[in-house]
């Protein structure tokens, strides 16, 4: 069946017959990517875990720190802001 061929038959369905087919070809789709992958899927990590991987770029003299915000005035009290 061509592209031209399948989007007619799609014209011709319902919402949801072409809902139902989209929802299955995406499904093919994912199945043939995690079988196809070559990179191997990486263990999802927890937010804890997460925490301590970035924690040494957070510490003091790293190289992320120099981009905090040490002024602690509150910037409402400015009075030309925008």
């Amino acid at each position: 069946m061509t592209k031209a061929e399948v989007l007619e038959a799609l014209r011709k369905m319902t919402t949801e017959e072409r809902l139902e087919v989209i929802e299955i070809a995406s499904k093919l789709i994912r199945q043939e990517i995690t079988t196809k992958s070559k990179v191997p899927l990486q263990k999802e990590l927890s937010l804890a875990e997460a925490a301590v991987v970035m924690r040494s770029f957070y510490e003091q003299g790293s190289e992320l720190v120099i981009f905090a915000d040490r002024d602690t005035e509150d910037f409402y009290e400015y009075e030309d802001y925008a």
